[in-house]
């Protein structure tokens, strides 16, 4: 079954265009007319826009188009399945499943992400490769909500996906904590690297709208495979 592409990415793709040609955005009316849509479904989903950085708007002045992230694919400020990220750095993913198991909490996770003890939870092992080389691992852990123990869930989907098969609920945010870290023995034997060489680490929770933890996870991102940007407003 065929996509339909949403507004936002509709109007990403008008983004798109006006930035490779240097142009400005069309007017609210102009867009409402072409995305075959309401006025305020494109107010809102321009205020959208701006707050991701991709436009600047002023009153009766238009609106300008941040052209320079053209150039960037891999965004802390912005949730990319790993294999997505990899194609849009115009390089060819794969995604190795390690490892799937079904288990449940161990009570420092219970208390941590405030979930009840012994849910059960859908643990998964990947690495992803770009052009054949390993460039990330991660280790996801997914609880099952309510009613949702039998749900079988493909561990090749994106994490988020896999979230809203076992729970029935759908992550709004992801905290996100970046640091420095080495690379293990065991995770170095994964990805053909020495042991003790330094990473990126990405300590990572999906949070639902009702503010029940849906996921975590641990990644290790390999230096040198990516060039990660954050884009925020300079208010000066």
């Amino acid at each position: 079954m065929s996509h339909e592409p949403s507004l936002d990415e509709r109007l990403h793709e008008v983004w798109l265009d006006a930035a490779r040609r240097g142009a400005t955005m069309p007017s609210e009316p102009a867009l409402a007319a072409s995305l075959s849509s309401s006025r305020p479904a494109v107010r809102e989903a321009l205020v959208r826009l701006e707050e991701r950085g991709y436009i600047h708007r002023r009153k009766g002045a238009g609106t300008v188009v941040n052209a320079s992230l053209l150039g960037i694919a891999a965004r802390f400020d912005r949730q990319i399945d790993k294999s997505a990220l990899i194609a849009a750095m115009g390089r060819t993913p794969r995604l190795d499943v390690l490892g799937v198991e079904r288990t449940t909490l161990t009570l420092d996770e219970a208390q941590q992400y405030e979930l009840a003890p012994g849910t059960a939870v859908l643990r998964v092992h990947k690495r992803w490769s770009a052009d054949g080389h390993p460039v990330m691992l991660a280790r996801d852990t997914i609880p099952y909500g309510p009613g949702y123990g039998d749900v079988e869930a493909d561990p090749e989907r994106p994490m988020v996906e896999i979230a809203v098969a076992l729970s029935g609920e759908r992550v709004e945010w992801e905290i996100v904590w970046p640091g420095p870290g080495d690379l293990s023995v065991q995770d170095a034997a994964l990805v053909g690297r020495e042991p003790g060489e330094s990473v990126l680490a990405l300590d990572v929770t999906g949070v639902s709208r009702g503010g029940r933890v849906c996921y975590w996870t641990s990644e290790v991102h390999l230096r040198g495979a990516f060039r990660y940007a954050m884009v925020r407003r300079a208010e000066w």
